[in-house]
């Protein structure tokens, strides 16, 4: 009976545990100028204005940068991609980590500044079911990423680079979100998932609005 007793207190004060990272709130703040550390050259391709995720208690989870504008050079990763108008290996935007972070499979990522570069998922069977979409951005250390902006990378280049940020064989991974209706000066939302998605836009040369969702907090099921 003891034991019994012992195990169902373990099941609800774990209960407890999700209930509470469920509910977590985070909010949006803006930040002025480009992040220290990168390269000039990737630093002049973002918005002057950058966005700052607090957690409820106030504490930095990221920051993210976003491109001014993107150019359309060649044909879509992937004729199921969601952001047709992007392509392997482009940068996206850089992503801050004032403490341990994680990426969108749990990895740990490690404090520093990364730049975001837009892969799409491998469609085998051993990533069937991680996201509903298959538009992801990888981190890169920036100080490890000497590619240009509009760079046209293939899947190992971009996954190659991305392990430096992991530490492990798997890229580090940011899941993108589908292309929101509209973006303005950027919104912080939760959604279905309980993921909270920063929603943003930027420029597609020559095609016009980019909008486009990032989930800043949140990782695959299972």
């Amino acid at each position: 009976m003891k034991s019994r007793r012992v195990v169902f207190v373990a099941l609800l004060f774990s209960c407890f545990v999700v209930r509470d990272v469920l509910a977590a709130t985070y909010t949006l703040e803006a930040v002025s100028g480009a992040p220290e550390g990168a390269r000039a050259e990737l630093r002049s391709t973002l918005q002057p204005q950058g966005y700052r995720v607090l957690n409820e208690k106030g504490a930095i989870w990221c920051e993210v940068w976003i491109r001014q504008e993107v150019a359309n050079l060649a044909k879509p990763a992937s004729p199921e991609a969601k952001y047709q108008t992007l392509h392997e290996g482009q940068l996206l935007g850089m992503m801050k980590f004032h403490a341990a972070g994680s990426d969108y499979r749990g990895q740990a990522i490690k404090p520093g500044l990364y730049t975001l570069r837009y892969a799409v998922m491998l469609q085998d069977g051993n990533h069937l079911g991680v996201s509903p979409i298959l538009d992801f951005v990888l981190l890169i250390p920036a100080a490890d990423d000497t590619k240009e902006a509009d760079a046209v990378l293939s899947s190992e280049e971009v996954v190659a680079l991305s392990r430096k940020a992991s530490g492990t064989n798997h890229p580090a991974v940011i899941s993108l979100a589908s292309p929101p209706d509209a973006a303005g000066c950027g919104t912080l939302e939760k959604d279905d998932a309980n993921h909270w998605v920063l929603k943003v836009k930027s420029q597609s040369k020559p095609d016009g609005d980019l909008p486009i969702g990032i989930i800043v907090v949140g990782r695959a099921e299972g």
